[in-house]
């Protein structure tokens, strides 16, 4: 249980890493375009209410293909553990949001710029290690 737990964990700071892999955007919401087709049947553990899967912009796509590109190939299309890593990856993004609008209140510019600063945080050697402990704390929460 702890094993899995603990993937999970590490899928989800994949997640991160992967934001900004295709294009550059500027802001959280550059460069709507549809979900990919695997992960429309998740949109809604993926997206919640936040948008449609016709429009999501590419910061979320990305972070959505790095959380669920993995769990796409191990797991059993609509089985619980897609379902659940789907939940996993919808919370963490939110989460993550949640915590640099906390962090820069009245900067989307600087929002983004804290977002963009825990994705090369986690592409550095031992980024996984130095990640901020408030992050890891969205990420082990996004776990129940």
């Amino acid at each position: 249980m702890m094993k899995k737990q603990l993937s999970i964990i590490i899928i989800a700071l994949l997640a991160l890493a992967a934001c900004g892999s295709s294009g550059k955007p500027i802001s959280f919401d550059d460069q709507t375009a549809p979900l990919k087709e695997d992960y429309k049947p998740y949109a809604g553990q993926l997206l919640g209410d936040a948008y449609s899967a016709l429009d999501v912009p590419l910061v979320h796509r990305n972070f959505i293909e790095g959380c669920m590109s993995t769990g796409v190939i191990e797991f059993e299309e609509g089985s619980e553990q897609l379902l659940k890593l789907a939940s996993t990856c919808g919370c963490n993004y939110q989460g993550l949001l949640n915590l640099v609008k906390e962090l820069h209140p009245d900067s989307r510019e600087s929002q983004f710029k804290q977002f963009e600063d825990y994705d090369k945080q986690l592409k550095n050697e031992g980024g996984l290690a130095n990640l901020d402990n408030r992050v890891k704390d969205i990420f082990s929460s996004c776990q129940g």
